[in-house]
C-alpha cells in the first residue's frame, strides 16, 4: 500500500522533471536564437547527458551512505541555481556550462529518490510503487516541453525563470515538509523468487539494460537534433512542444500498463516488439515532412522507452540490496544513450544531412536487438 510519504516522493519527481523538461526545451532554441550551428546543439545535449552519466558513477553510493532526503534537497537547491544562471545566459558557452551543469545535479537526485521507493518492497510492491513513480515524472517531462513551447512564445526566459521558481519551491518543500521514508522491511522470499535465480535477473538486467540504451538513445537524439530540422521544416516551436511531448505521452501509457501487470517480467518480446516499431518511425521520421505523420513516428519511441525503462529499472532494483548503486547503474545507461545520440547525430547532420541521424537510429536499434538476442541465449 502506497503511503503518503510515497507520494511526495511522486510529487517531487513531477516537479523536478516538469522544471527540467521546461528548461531541457528552451536550451536549444535559445541557442539556435543564438547562431549555434546543429554541431555546437549537438555538444550541449552531450555536456549535459556526459556529466549525468559520470555523475551517476559514484552518486548512486552516496545514496547508499548518507542522508536521501538531505541529498534531494541539496541537489534541488543547487538545480535552482543553475537553471537560475541559465535565466541570466548571453551566449553560448553559459548555455553549455548551465547544461552540464544542471544535469550533473539530476544523479545526484534520481538515484536517491528511486531508492527510497524501491527501499523494503517486495516484489508487487515494488511494480506498483515504481510505476507510480514512473507515471508522475513522465507526466512532468511530457507537459514540461508543452507548457515550454507556448512559454517561448512569451519570452525566451520565460520558461528559464519558470523553472527555476518551480525548484525553488521543491527545495522548500524537501527541507521542510515532514515525511518519513519507508522503513526496510523482510522481504517475502517466496514471492520474490517465483522460479527466478539472481542470475537470470542479472541475465535480464543487461538485456534490460541494452534495450533502453536505445531507446534513450534515440530520444537524446530527438530532443537535441529535431528542433534544428523543425526549423527548416517550419514547425512552430508550440507544435514542436506537442511533438515532443507524444513520447512521453506514449511511455506514460507503457508505464500505466506495466503498473498492473507481470507478464512482461523475464521476457524479451515485450522489449524487441517496441523496438521494431521505433525502427520503423524513425524511417518515417528520416523520409517524411508532414507533423502528423512525424506525430505516429514520435509516438513509437514512447513505446520504447515505457517498456525499455520500466523493465529496466525492475531488473536494478528486483533481489539487490545495494539499490542506490543499482539505481544509478541504470540512470547511467540512460545517460549513456543521451550522451552518444547528440553527439553522433550532431556530427552526421552537419557532415551529410539533417535526416542522417534517424538513419543512425535505425541501426542502433538493430545493432541492440541483436545483443538482446545473444544475452537472451545465454545461459549461465
Amino acid at each position: 500500500m502506497l503511503k503518503r510519504s510515497d507520494y511526495f516522493l511522486f510529487t517531487s519527481a513531477f516537479v523536478m522533471d516538469f522544471c527540467t523538461g521546461l528548461v531541457s526545451f528552451a536550451v536549444p532554441l535559445r541557442a539556435l536564437d543564438m547562431g549555434a550551428s546543429v554541431v555546437e546543439l549537438g555538444f550541449i545535449g552531450t555536456a549535459g547527458s556526459l556529466s549525468f552519466t559520470l555523475a551517476c558513477t559514484f552518486t548512486g553510493k552516496l545514496a547508499d551512505r548518507f542522508d536521501r532526503r538531505r541529498i534531494l534537497a541539496i541537489a534541488s537547491g543547487l538545480t535552482a541555481l543553475v537553471f537560475g544562471m541559465l535565466f541570466l545566459a548571453v551566449n553560448y558557452w553559459m548555455l553549455l556550462a548551465g547544461t552540464a551543469m544542471g544535469w550533473g545535479l539530476l544523479a545526484l537526485f534520481w538515484p536517491s529518490v528511486q531508492a527510497m521507493l524501491a527501499e523494503g518492497r517486495s516484489r508487487t510492491q515494488l511494480v506498483k510503487t515504481l510505476g507510480t513513480f514512473n507515471m508522475f515524472w513522465t507526466m512532468g517531462f511530457m507537459l514540461g516541453p508543452l507548457a515550454g513551447g507556448y512559454l517561448y512564445l512569451v519570452g525566451p526566459s520565460v520558461p528559464f525563470a519558470t523553472g527555476t521558481i518551480g525548484m525553488v519551491l521543491l527545495t522548500l518543500a524537501i527541507t521542510f515538509l515532514r515525511f518519513r521514508s519507508v522503513t526496510t522491511q523482510d522481504e517475502d522470499t517466496a514471492e520474490e523468487a517465483q522460479g527466478r535465480s539472481r542470475e537470470d535477473t542479472a541475465r535480464f538486467r543487461w538485456i534490460a539494460w541494452t534495450a533502453n540504451f536505445t531507446a534513450f538513445f534515440m530520444i537524446g537524439m530527438l530532443n537535441n537534433q529535431f528542433p534544428k530540422l523543425a526549423t527548416e521544416l517550419l514547425i512552430r516551436p508550440d507544435t514542436l512542444g506537442i511533438l515532443l511531448a507524444i513520447p512521453r505521452l506514449l511511455q506514460m501509457t507503457v508505464f500505466l500498463i506495466a503498473r498492473f501487470t507481470t507478464w512482461w517480467q523475464f521476457r524479451l518480446r515485450p522489449l524487441v516488439i517496441p523496438q521494431i516499431a521505433a525502427v520503423a518511425g524513425m524511417i518515417v521520421v528520416a523520409t517524411q515532412d508532414a507533423t502528423v505523420v512525424l506525430a505516429f513516428a514520435f509516438g513509437t519511441v514512447g513505446l520504447l522507452v515505457g517498456a525499455a525503462f520500466s523493465a529496466s529499472q525492475f531488473y536494478s532494483f528486483f533481489q539487490e540490496e545495494r539499490k542506490g548503486e543499482k539505481g544509478a547503474r541504470n540512470e547511467m545507461i540512460v545517460g549513456m544513450g543521451m550522451v552518444s545520440g547528440p553527439l553522433v547525430g550532431g556530427l552526421l547532420a552537419q557532415l551529410i544531412g539533417l535526416r542522417m541521424p534517424y538513419v543512425l537510429c535505425c541501426i542502433v536499434l538493430i545493432a541492440g536487438m541483436i545483443v538482446e538476442y545473444r544475452w537472451y541465449r545465454k545461459r549461465d
